[in-house]
């Protein structure tokens, strides 16, 4: 799969190799950016498919951008500091491959899709959460809605829940809005 890459460093000679060996491997180039203000509005206006960032540029820096995009875009950092304190900050900014400079070319293809993969992963992962978190939400909701139907007319707990079922299909909405409803009225 062909990628769209935006590619951020302060030199100009750098973003031209790297332009040129993404262009030689099927990438397309969407956008350079000089500093990491520019890579910011250039994300924005281009919503590329990968993003290259070195650390060390001008405004705002490399780890700062990650912070900034990491959560919609998969990031790479692509430069020349390795020592730990940087490779933690990445990691922290949601950076999903580090690379060194000088980097090797059969290095750059794979650090791509590895990043795309695991930032998709990453990305169904959250929605696969948030679902599940609404859903318990809602299961509570509609356990205290049964819960106060059961109390006020002395229902058993499967007619209560028959009750809410029935008033949900008649009524075309969910099981949760209308335990909402049956929490509003009775917890009065």
């Amino acid at each position: 799969m062909s990628f769209r890459v935006l590619i951020a460093d302060d030199e100009a000679l750098n973003r031209q190799d790297l332009k040129e060996l993404l262009v030689e491997l099927g990438y397309s180039v969407t956008a350079e950016a000089r500093d990491g203000r520019q890579a910011l509005a250039l994300v924005e206006a281009h919503k590329p498919d990968v993003v290259i960032l070195d650390i060390m540029m001008p405004y705002i820096n490399g780890i700062e951008v990650a912070k900034q995009i990491s959560h919609e875009y998969p990031v790479i950092m692509l430069t020349a500091h390795s020592s730990p304190d940087f490779i933690h900050d990445a990691r922290d900014a949601g950076v999903m491959a580090y690379l060194t400079k000088p980097y090797r070319e059969k290095d750059i293809g794979p650090a791509i899709e590895l990043a795309v993969t695991h930032f998709m992963r990453e990305a169904h992962l959250s929605e696969r959460v948030n679902t599940l978190a609404q859903q318990l939400e809602a299961r509570k909701i509609i356990e205290r809605g049964k819960s106060l139907l059961m109390q006020h007319q002395q229902l058993s707990e499967m007619d209560a829940y028959r009750q809410m079922q029935k008033l949900s299909m008649e009524k075309n909405i969910s099981m949760k809005q209308v335990a909402e409803m049956v929490i509003a009225l009775l917890n009065k």
